[in-house]
């Protein structure tokens, strides 16, 4: 499998991590959230937009 978590700044690429793992998406996307704003020195109050991908379609939440 395959999970991905980016931060961006507008258009602007922060800090970008790929997983391939043969874990499930539940397993392996928060311990990789948590990396990236361990990473970035962000915390979830940081974040304005979170976009979720999933299938051929994208979701989102403000």
């Amino acid at each position: 499998m395959f999970a991905g978590v980016s931060v961006l700044d507008d258009k602007n690429l922060i800090c970008k991590l790929d997983a391939i793992t043969q874990n499930s998406h539940s397993e392996i996307l928060m311990p990789t959230i948590s990396d990236v704003l361990n990473n970035t020195n962000l915390s979830l109050d940081d974040i304005d937009l979170i976009v979720c991908d999933v299938g051929p379609r994208f979701f989102y939440r403000y």
